[in-house]
């Protein structure tokens, strides 16, 4: 799973882009980025909080995707 795949599926639990966005505490671009492929890992912190978003939603942590070390946001 990548992560364009794991924002998709909290989509798919009912959050839009703007409510996963305001909950991870970025802007919309940042999550339609994500979610596009244009990027494909976010920043370390922001990889976290996504992970928990995801979790309250219902969404599994997948092993094949972890917050990065780099720095690309």
């Amino acid at each position: 799973m990548q992560w364009k795949d794991y924002i998709a599926a909290i989509a798919e639990k009912g959050a839009s882009q703007s409510q996963i966005a305001k909950q991870a505490g970025c802007g919309q671009a940042t999550i339609s980025d994500l979610a596009s492929g244009k990027t494909r890992e976010p920043r370390h912190s922001l990889g976290e909080v996504l992970l928990r978003v995801g979790r309250l939603y219902g969404v599994k942590t997948p092993k094949t995707i972890k917050p990065s070390e780099t720095t690309e946001s």
